[in-house]
């Protein structure tokens, strides 16, 4: 069995986690595009990690609910875009502990047909509510689902019940962790299969993958290189985000561990096209690519944005021939389904 790097164990182990996900995910070679493009190419298939269709929000929701559990918690609010893959990820984690899920959703109203992951939150009894706003304002958006949010927690406050606030993409102290411990999973998977990596290429939405990411790498001294697209632009801030979270770790973690500087931080924002939630050629490209290569799947408003990116790097000599690379698969996939203005054609 594959467990995790002897010193993330001892950090995280009394750390309170729920079993929610079905981990290790599995590392697989993606034997044609390597051959296609004269390097080695893993996947780690996090779109296999747990129940709701997975996805990476599920290690996090791990840490997030056993605080949720452990506060005695009746409900579970958070925030997202109107296709959002981690509120479809939290409804699921919620629903296995009895917990209730309420979900505030970037939209300027409801739609017509529930497609994709608002159609799974619904099957799954999420309450969820349209916060009037679209996404081409993400920040206005989540701004007012907040405001919408903090009322909605002071009247099921007011009746007596207890609410752990989510913010969007699980990007707490908690949420963070989940990573933590995935760098840890990935170092033994490797080392059980006599593997090494120079890079891993990821997606990156609001930044707790990237954070646990680089604080695992940080923490076993690794020398691989981690690349995050981001699927959105960056906010002004976001360095200083990704640092002020890896001090808000450390704290819960006791002290004494490798923190992110901002200096450090560098993300990709080249490659996520028009906008968040939006095709480009890149990304449909790679999602075909992906589909007719290997029979996988990938999500178009995260995975194939990540992928397009990585693709075009290897195009552009960015990352040389006979490199191994791993691409950590998110999830998303269920947004596979969604409208045509997200999916993009894909035929």
């Amino acid at each position: 069995m594959v467990t995790m790097d002897d010193r993330i164990e001892k950090l995280l182990k009394n750390i309170p986690r729920e079993d929610i996900g079905f981990f290790p995910t599995p590392l697989q070679r993606l034997k044609n595009m390597s051959e296609k493009y004269g390097l080695d190419l893993l996947i780690k298939r996090d779109d296999l990690s747990g129940p709701g269709f997975g996805g990476n929000k599920i290690r996090k929701l791990e840490f997030i609910i056993a605080e949720a559990l452990e506060r005695d918690c009746d409900y579970v609010i958070t925030y997202g875009g109107f296709q959002s893959n981690h509120c479809r990820q939290l409804t699921a984690a919620c629903k296995k502990y009895g917990l209730e899920p309420i979900l505030y959703l970037a939209s300027e109203k409801e739609p017509e047909e529930y497609r994709a992951n608002l159609h799974l939150d619904k099957i799954m009894g999420a309450e969820i509510n349209f916060v009037g706003e679209e996404l081409d304002d993400m920040e206005k958006a989540m701004e007012k689902a907040f405001r919408k949010g903090k009322k909605r927690v002071e009247e099921l406050e007011e009746k007596g019940f207890r609410c752990y606030d989510c913010p969007p993409g699980g990007f707490d102290r908690n949420g963070t962790l989940g990573f933590l411990r995935a760098f840890g999973e990935l170092v033994e998977q490797l080392k059980g299969i006599g593997e090494e990596i120079e890079y891993i290429v990821h997606a990156n939405g609001t930044g707790g993958t990237y954070t646990g990411l680089m604080m695992g790498k940080k923490i076993i001294a690794s020398e691989i290189e981690i690349i995050p697209f981001s699927v959105s632009s960056l906010s002004p801030d976001f360095e200083r985000k990704v640092s002020l979270m890896s001090e808000k770790v450390e704290q819960k973690l006791g002290g004494g561990i490798p923190t992110i500087d901002p200096e450090e931080v560098k993300v990709d924002t080249d490659h996520y096209g028009p906008g968040y939630d939006v095709p480009y050629d890149g990304s449909i490209k790679a999602t075909k690519e992906l589909a007719h290569e290997e029979g996988i799947i990938l999500g178009p408003a995260y995975t194939a944005k990540a992928m397009a990116g990585l693709l075009d790097y290897i195009e552009k000599g960015k990352i040389e021939n006979d490199s191994s690379i791993l691409f950590w698969h998110t999830g998303g996939t269920p947004t596979i389904f969604a409208e045509d203005s997200i999916v993009g054609n894909v035929y």
